[in-house]
């Protein structure tokens, strides 16, 4: 009888350790992941922007773009996180109404570019356009957040993402030209 007893708690401690990894493994599994995305729009140029974020921190960029040669050339290309979730194409200049480089804070200055350049939160690495008018941006960001906090891009008036018409050349106090010119697309941030 104690043989068949012990046998009996032994199988109730394997089905209890089993149900509390499956369990702990389920709760892992439901870490809350944030995400957000953008339909990026310009003259002859259309894209898609998709964010997502988890526990760690750092927020995963996937941009595909693509458009007329003419319009959106090969080679590399700024590309922008701004202060506003405004593209109002029709502005002058052109998308202007998603404000300068995201860069929020004490420290923070969004305009004039020069200020803080390459060192705004929402500076990214440059996309490389193909011959066909085709790129992708895959990389990560640790400047940004997706939920509330000082450095959110979904704050009040929301942020949207910029892609230049110049290769950002990242350098420190550069000209407005060196750290990406003319804005060519526009897409506003919105959470999912």
């Amino acid at each position: 009888m104690k043989k068949f007893k012990s046998k009996i708690l032994l199988a109730l401690l394997v089905v209890s350790m089993l149900v509390f990894t499956i369990t702990s493994k389920a709760s892992f599994a439901q870490t809350p992941v944030y995400v957000a995305q953008a339909q990026i729009f310009g003259p002859d140029i259309a894209g898609q922007l998709s964010l997502s974020q988890d526990t760690n921190g750092t927020v995963q960029v996937h941009l595909a773009l693509q458009g007329d040669p003419a319009v959106l050339t090969p080679g590399l290309h700024g590309v922008h996180f701004h202060e506003i979730a405004n593209c109002d194409e029709g502005a002058q200049p052109r998308f202007s109404t998603a404000g300068g480089h995201f860069d929020p804070g004490p420290f923070g200055n969004s305009t004039p570019v020069e200020q803080n350049h390459p060192y705004h939160s929402g500076d990214l690495p440059n996309i490389e356009i193909d011959e066909r008018g085709e790129g992708r941006l895959e990389t990560i960001t640790s400047r940004v957040t997706l939920y509330d906090s000082p450095v959110t891009l979904l704050d009040g008036d929301g942020s949207a993402i910029i892609i230049h018409q110049n290769t950002d050349e990242m350098i420190a106090e550069g000209t407005a030209a060196q750290a990406g010119g003319g804005r060519l697309a526009c897409g506003v941030i919105e959470q999912i």
